[in-house]
């Protein structure tokens, strides 16, 4: 059988226990004589244990009543005493029920699921019911997850409850819970914090879960509500992570799958003279191995990989900003300071500042593994394990970029759809990268238990790699340096966004000759390590106690991160003619082709070098940044025999210091300086849980919280970085520090109330949370034109004070059972939110009615039916987001966000032996284009990206 089947049968979504496990060998029983369903259900209530049963085995079974305290493998004996059902495996954490040896047809093969029930699993939903705090989960399942071959983390947290996918390309990489920014989660592995680099190379603290495969992990837990027990340093969610074990399986378990993948769009592949780039295909492959050993099965072992190259081609359209006029045709506020004011006239209508299309030809290959190494001597309290990971990602990409920079003295023709403009400018622009990324770690830990105490010591080193080397050329035309001039350029507005149909004079525009305006190449490297301690000892705790408990720990956490780019900058200005060209090529969304630059016939060596600015721009790029944690808890539990109250605070002590480059009057001298500071903050909270009559659970809870700025933010004077789509409507970004950045303060409020049925396989909850947060940082944002290409600058500052408040609800039914045999499992959720952040900038201060990376509301659902006829399975999952901020700028039109998303996936799966299962599935599924917004309420699209459908068939073998 398989028994990763069984145990995470179909997609678990749910909530999941809370942080201390169950580790009591004995517990107080209370179980009537009833069915075994209903007995079950009520053994993992008061253990925590999964029971796992045939459904045909448990029909029409009743059990004898079980009562007092006792050991729990005797309790479960008990149960079943006099029936035709004893307890096979027993491990103190799970349990499976089968029919006494003389009936050995109960051991069939598990994967047929359509055959199988399991009654009284380790369901989340059930895990959610136990736990004290608030958490959402999902159980990773080998042969049933979706995203692809290469599914990861990130694919599966983005359809829990208030869970938005901030997206890299097609693929989630970071989330936001709540609507609060990625950088304000605390991500660990088995409660060990895991090191980020960050938006490549970027220094922030989201951690790239795209990196993190799903079958590296059980099950994924998300904390929305925080005791003392958790790190202080999340106000969205502390997202845990819990690494499969080999003792999750009863002896040697095996998985493997080979793939193949079609994405729908070819693009540029080789219309850019670059060899070697795939149109469509790519392929994959990974697999799962698992065995216990030793006398007593004490020893266990998990071993996993995986492969995939992947090609992900694309295109990209962008109209970075625009142009206010008067119902003259004249520029409001003249050329130069052009500004949409009633106040000077302006008509209400907004006019395209330029018009750009960019082709992308990418190839994406992910290579890694993990192992973990158990021991774990029966009776004896004791467990400890051994880890490591390493997973690469390479990205090997090519862009092809034009656009039209437009005029301004005057627009012709103008209505809400349409209008004419002068040509200022024309650009080709192209730029390969070579991105690679590497996240590892080491992981350890030791336990001990008793019937009343717990003790672990968990010990890691983590770190994550980044490098790029990136080679760019633009070239400039000016049409009225040429005496080409008038050119004038026809632009339509259709869906908020703008596209030029056609100009005046598509001969002139084929005649411009271009020079080259940046000749440019940099290698970045940056790294962060992250070493982390952590002591924890609870006393009296769990599911099942009554009284006075403890919770106390003790924890140091070390943090270092280097940053370095070494450009090479050259003159610039000279002919580009040798190296233009017309492709054959047009992109899509255009009218018209403009030349592009052929990088592979450039002459590098020939370049002469600028000293000064390499110099300069290297020097300003540099930063390094080390922070310490020392931190302690005392958590008091006191429990009722329907309620918990949790009382406790923590003490975050944190210090820092960070090496930076000298700049005076915008040059670097090649002094550094450093940077030093610190804070210490008690974080008090307040937990209080009550079960009430027909299965219905009441949580409330208060705690204290911070946000941690940045290390770039605090170390980095500036970074140039292009194409690293993280931020719409530009190609570029220029990202400043701030070295006097306060740390937020959050205080957060919640409310929760859950009722469960059908024997605990369905729930459904509605949450309310609010927050306040004190100093919160928010990026400001510019538009500067910079080396002749639109560029977004951002810097980060304090706001005043910001608020958040929501409501969120889910439903989540297991097993819910049709006509002819069939099963489904359901999971909805949606999410409401409300935020106000007040800011300033140079122009004025401004209120915002939603926080950065706050939606104001999130839909997510998933849908799996269960069709024994063809033992297999189809499943959908859907999710909705609407356009929100990412960065408000100091005026307000020109803010930008995240346009409306609706992802649709499907997948189906089916059984051709007891040892093969074909599986398919189709990502962007509605062809969804990924897009960005711009303005006070975000009304204009000003970029449009498209990566076409993804096809995977999947071989599966165990």
């Amino acid at each position: 059988m398989r028994r990763s089947s069984v145990l995470v049968s179909g997609l678990l979504l749910g909530t999941t226990i809370s942080s201390h496990p169950v580790l009591a060998a004995t517990h107080l029983f209370d179980i009537p004589a009833t069915s075994l369903p209903a007995a079950l259900a009520l053994y993992q209530k008061a253990t925590g244990i999964g029971v796992i049963a045939n459904g045909q085995n448990a029909e029409n079974i009743r059990v004898h009543a079980v009562k007092g305290l006792m050991d729990d493998r005797a309790a479960l004996s008990a149960m079943l005493a006099g029936s035709a059902l004893v307890v096979g495996e027993f491990n103190g954490r799970d349990a499976v029920i089968r029919r006494k040896p003389a009936a050995p047809k109960a051991v069939s093969h598990v994967r047929d699921e359509e055959q199988l029930d399991v009654v009284g699993h380790r369901s989340v939903v059930t895990r959610k019911r136990n736990s004290d705090v608030l958490v959402d989960s999902i159980a990773y399942n080998d042969t049933s997850s979706l995203g692809g071959g290469a599914s990861s983390v990130a694919d599966l947290l983005v359809l829990l409850p208030g869970v938005t996918g901030i997206q890299d390309g097609d693929e989630p990489r970071f989330v936001s819970v709540r609507g609060i920014s990625p950088d304000l989660n605390q991500t660990t592995l088995n409660g060990i914090t895991l090191a980020t680099i960050g938006d490549n190379g970027g220094g922030t603290r989201r951690v790239n879960l795209q990196n993190i495969p799903g079958e590296l992990t059980g099950e994924d837990d998300i904390y929305k509500t925080f005791t003392a027990e958790q790190d202080g340093g999340a106000i969205g969610a502390v997202i845990d992570m819990t690494p499969r074990s080999a003792f999750d399986y009863k002896g040697l378990y095996k998985y493997f799958t080979a793939y193949g993948v079609y994405n729908t769009y070819k693009g540029a592949a080789g219309a850019n003279r670059v060899p070697g780039q795939a149109g469509h295909l790519a392929q994959g492959a990974k697999g799962v191995l698992s065995d216990r050993f030793g006398k007593d099965k004490e020893f266990g072992i998990i071993v996993s990989m995986r492969y995939q190259n992947r090609v992900r081609n694309s295109y990209k359209n962008w109209q970075t900003d625009s142009y206010f006029y008067n119902d003259k045709g004249l520029p409001v506020g003249g050329e130069s300071n052009n500004i949409p004011s009633r106040a000077l006239g302006w008509n209400g209508l907004e006019a395209p500042q330029d018009i750009e299309y960019g082709n992308y030809s990418n190839s994406i290959t992910n290579l890694g593994g993990s192992g973990r190494l158990e021991w774990r001597p029966n009776n004896s309290g004791w467990s400890t394990s051994l880890m490591g990971y390493t997973y690469e990602r390479w990205e090997h990409s090519t862009m092809n970029h034009t656009y039209l920079l437009l005029d301004n003295p005057q627009i012709w023709d103008q209505t809400p759809t349409s209008g004419r403009e002068l040509v200022y400018r024309s650009s080709s622009y192209v730029r390969r990268d070579r991105w690679q990324s590497d996240s590892s770690g080491v992981l350890g830990d030791v336990g001990w238990h008793d019937n009343i105490s717990a003790l672990k010591l968990r010990v890691g080193y983590t770190w994550e790699d980044y490098q790029n080397y990136q080679p760019r050329l633009t070239a400039y035309a000016y049409p009225k340096k040429q005496g080409l001039y008038p050119l004038h350029a026809d632009y339509t507005i259709k869906d908020d966004f703008a596209s030029m149909p056609s100009v005046s004079d598509p001969d002139k525009l084929r005649a411009m000759k271009y020079n080259l305006s940046q000749i440019q190449r940099y290698h970045d490297k940056a790294r962060e390590g992250v070493t982390n301690v952590r002591l924890d000892y609870t006393r009296n705790i769990g599911p099942n106690v009554h009284g006075f408990g403890l919770a106390t720990g003790f924890e140091w956490r070390t943090l270092n991160v280097t940053d370095q780019m070494n450009y090479e900058d050259y003159v610039t200005g000279g002919d580009a003619s040798d190296y233009m060209y017309f492709p054959n090529f047009m992109p899509p969304g255009s009218h018209y082709t403009l030349p592009w630059i052929d990088m592979g016939k450039f002459p590098w060596a020939k370049q002469k070098l600028d000293v000064a600015t390499s110099r300069n721009d290297t020097l300003e790029s540099f930063y390094r940044y080390r922070e310490q944690l020392i931190d302690g808890y005392l958590s008091l539990h006191y429990k009722w025999r329907d309620s918990l109250l949790i009382a406790g605070v923590r003490a975050d002590s944190v210090s820092f210091n960070s090496l930076l480059p000298q700049v005076e009057n915008g040059t670097a001298t090649g002094a550094m300086g450093t940077n030093h500071g610190g804070y210490l903050h008690p974080l008090p909270s307040v937990t209080f849980v009550h079960d009430f009559p027909y299965d219905v659970k009441l949580r409330a809870s208060y705690s204290q919280t911070v946000g941690r700025p940045m290390p770039s933010q605090i170390a980095q004077v500036q970074k140039m970085t292009c194409g690293d789509d993280q931020r719409g409507g530009t190609e570029c970004t220029l990202s400043r520090g701030n070295p006097n950045l306060r740390p937020r303060q959050a205080q957060n409020f919640d409310a929760s109330v859950e009722k469960y049925f059908n024997h605990n396989h369905g729930v459904v909850s509605v949450a309310y949370f609010d927050k306040m947060i004190k100093h919160d940082i928010y990026t400001l944002l510019d538009h500067e034109m910079i080396n002749g290409m639109p560029t977004s600058v951002t810097q980060p500052l304090n706001a005043t004070n910001s608020s958040l408040m929501g409501v969120e609800g889910s439903l989540v039914e297991e097993g819910l059972r049709g006509p002819f045999g069939q099963r489904f499992d359901i999971s909805v959720n949606g999410t409401w939110m409300h935020g106000s952040m007040i800011y300033a900038s140079s122009s004025g201060s401004y209120k915002l009615n939603q926080l950065p990376d706050q939606p104001n509301y999130i839909f997510n659902g998933a849908l799996t039916w269960h069709v024994p006829q063809m033992r297999g399975a189809v499943r959908a999952t859907l999710s909705y987001t609407p356009k929100y901020l990412t960065d408000p700028a100091s005026q307000p039109w020109e803010n930008v966000g995240y346009g409306e998303l609706t992802s649709l996936d499907l997948a189906a799966w089916n059984d051709i032996t007891d040892h093969i299962r074909l599986k398919y599935e189709v990502d962007n599924l509605v062809g969804a284009h990924r897009t960005y917004v711009q303005g006070t309420n975000l009304q204009r699209i000003n970029e449009k990206d498209y990566y076409g459908r993804s096809i995977y068939f999947q071989v599966v073998v165990d």
